[in-house]
């Protein structure tokens, strides 16, 4: 069975759930093959342990243009999201007669328009993984930047037409014709909390702290200095050139040896941009949560109220996490600890979905097949 996975790169976000939803088929059908189109590096796919895929790299979708973790340019991001529009009819004719050549069976999109109008040309299946689409996330900028409108309007009727839409929580937009809602979908760890901490030699009787800006590069320097409890080990993943460690904080550059979800099980808490991985992550690893909400962008809005509903969650201002001045919050997010982990991946249930439906569409193309007279 041959997947293509069209995939955006506005941060890490997107990229981590769709490893996860693969790493779930391959666990239900080791034979299935995946054809993975994006922007973000390859290195993610091949540390979490992904070998079933080729990789075809190039700019399947915008986002933002992001100036940091936190801010973004919207007249760059006008002008890079029109140049993406125009160019989609034309890639997505090339595309289409790439899928068929490589004998594609079903393109899943998170959440690449160019993905959705490359599968419907070629005749495919499509399935639409999202917890927001760019039209939901641009009407907020339509007054400030009106070139948005025209956008939205052109990114609406793509997105409309998906076979199956799969919605996940922490969710932006409920749709009533969604197929199905879907928990938190993360990654799941290599190794144990008690591995990890073996591998950085972190003492028993430590807490372990994790800073995480997600999937675009941070530059932590203002930490390293920084004052922090006593029996606390930080985690400070970001622009450091090597892994170092400098008293009880251990810097990391931002691709490094150790696996993000190993960081998130063997943390007591972790502090950073409530994005939708690390979400998904501390969700399914039961750390504490101290998060920091982006500011000016309309997902926030919703992550902070679906974190709010935690118990162990703490809203953090950024000024004070840009000076670091984090005692008593550190206090506060080992005092609520950690707790069970949710019951179960979402991304089993996606993979289940989409193994059903995929089958489902194999049966009726070969029924009606052999209705029409056709030798399979």
């Amino acid at each position: 069975m041959k997947i293509a996975y069209f995939i955006s790169s506005h941060g890490f976000g997107h990229a981590s759930r769709a490893i996860a939803i693969m790493e779930a088929l391959s666990e239900k059908d080791p034979n299935i093959h995946f054809d993975v189109y994006t922007g973000t590096q390859e290195w993610l796919f091949r540390d979490a342990g992904l070998r079933n895929f080729t990789f075809h790299p190039g700019a399947v979708d915008v986002g933002l243009v992001q100036l940091t973790p936190m801010d973004h340019d919207l007249p760059r991001s006008v002008e890079t999201i029109r140049n993406y529009l125009n160019s989609i009819p034309e890639r997505s004719e090339s595309l289409a007669s790439e899928l068929l050549k490589n004998e594609t069976d079903a393109v899943i999109c998170d959440i690449s328009p160019l993905g959705i109008i490359s599968g419907e040309k070629a005749g495919l299946p499509v399935f639409l993984f999202e917890n927001f689409t760019w039209d939901w996330i641009y009407e907020l900028y339509e007054d400030e930047c009106p070139a948005f409108r025209e956008i939205d309007e052109q990114l609406k009727d793509i997105f409309v037409q998906t076979d199956y839409r799969m919605q996940s929580e922490p969710l932006c937009d409920p749709l009533p014709g969604a197929d199905i809602l879907i928990p938190p979908v993360s990654r799941k760890p290599h190794h144990t909390a008690a591995e990890f901490r073996k591998s950085l030699n972190i003492p028993d009787s430590h807490h372990i702290g994790l800073i995480s800006m997600g999937g675009i590069p941070e530059n932590l320097e203002f930490a390293v200095n920084s004052h922090i409890p006593d029996k606390l080990t930080i985690l400070l993943p970001g622009t450091f050139e090597k892994t170092e460690k400098i008293g009880s904080k251990i810097l990391l550059p931002h691709h490094s040896e150790f696996y993000h979800p190993d960081m998130v099980r063997a943390a007591d808490f972790v502090i950073g941009k409530a994005g939708y991985s690390t979400i998904a992550e501390v969700c399914n690893a039961g750390a504490a949560y101290g998060f920091i909400s982006r500011p000016n962008f309309r997902e926030s809005d919703v992550t902070a109220d679906f974190l709010r509903q935690r118990p162990n969650t703490l809203e953090i201002d950024q000024g004070r996490f840009e000076s670091f001045t984090l005692d008593e919050e550190i206090k506060t997010l080992l005092t609520l600890g950690k707790i069970a982990p949710q019951p179960i991946n979402g991304a089993d249930i996606a993979a289940d979905f989409i193994l059903e439906k995929m089958i489902r569409h194999n049966k009726n193309t070969s029924n009606r097949e052999i209705n029409s007279g056709l030798v399979l």
